[in-house]
């Protein structure tokens, strides 16, 4: 059967935002114009052309719309749209509630679905594999008008101690667990940290909250049963704290060092 009838790009890019494609394949808009595969390859080029799609990798496009500069300055966007679902966390997220000042060099997000790192407009997204049981915690955030998942507060440490690579280090981490301690929610914190089904967790956590003045002995009897180390990314130290079964393995200029400046 032929398709003789030509769609306007108005009304492509209407059913495009209608269907929420920001991020799509040639076969997904021939499956929502219900035309051919071959049929939809001959409209890319003038959506390209006007500027509404952008090519973010072979055969995979991104939904810019009318507004292209509001969709591209809006890298959270972007990035929780390219792997769905997937949410802002780690260092990103505790940059985005301003535990720490530091700003990362690319957006970090945790997803069930491996992905290789993607260089799109300057940005650069990593996506963090976890487990399913890992994958809670998030809200839908805003800005602008354009909306993306990240993870709750309390959640974005926990996937930090978790993960402490992905949040620029256990120094990074510390900093944002002092900054973000009396603004949060600790229950949530707590309850988050229990969930993640992680001990050692329990005991960084734990550790790093007592060092900063606050009670976490509701972690210790699920906190590790065997000595973890504070940073696990480095060797063990002489140091040891019993009552958490915490190898410190950072000297206090390293993990406190932050709080001079």
């Amino acid at each position: 059967m032929e398709y003789m009838v030509n769609l306007s790009t108005n009304y492509i890019i209407k059913i495009l935002f209608e269907k929420e494609l920001y991020y799509f394949t040639v076969r997904d808009l021939a499956a929502i114009l219900n035309i051919p595969v071959r049929k939809a390859y001959t409209y890319i080029p003038g959506l390209e052309d006007k500027g509404f799609i952008r090519s973010i990798e072979k055969g995979k496009y991104l939904l810019l719309g009318f507004e292209p500069e509001r969709v591209l300055s809006n890298p959270f966007f972007i990035a929780s749209h390219i792997v769905y679902p997937s949410y802002v966390s780690y260092w990103s997220a505790l940059n985005f509630y301003g535990f720490t000042e530091q700003v990362p060099a690319m957006v970090f997000l945790a997803s069930t679905r491996k992905k290789a790192k993607v260089e799109f407009n300057g940005f650069r997204f990593k996506y963090v594999l976890v487990n399913p049981n890992k994958f809670f915690g998030y809200r839908k955030e805003r800005i602008g008008d354009l909306d993306f998942l990240i993870a709750e507060e309390e959640k974005a440490i926990i996937d930090s101690l978790d993960l402490p690579d992905n949040a620029g280090g256990i120094p990074e981490v510390a900093k944002a667990v002092y900054n973000a301690k009396d603004s949060i929610e600790l229950y949530r914190l707590f309850r988050f940290a229990i969930d993640m089904n992680n001990r050692s967790i329990c005991s960084r956590l734990g550790y790093l909250l007592e060092r900063f003045g606050t009670d976490a002995d509701v972690l210790l009897n699920i906190a590790s049963r065997e000595y973890v180390k504070l940073d696990p990314a480095r060797p063990k130290s002489r140091v040891w704290d019993k009552k958490w079964r915490v190898n410190v393995n950072l000297g206090d200029t390293e993990l406190l060092g932050w709080r001079e400046t």
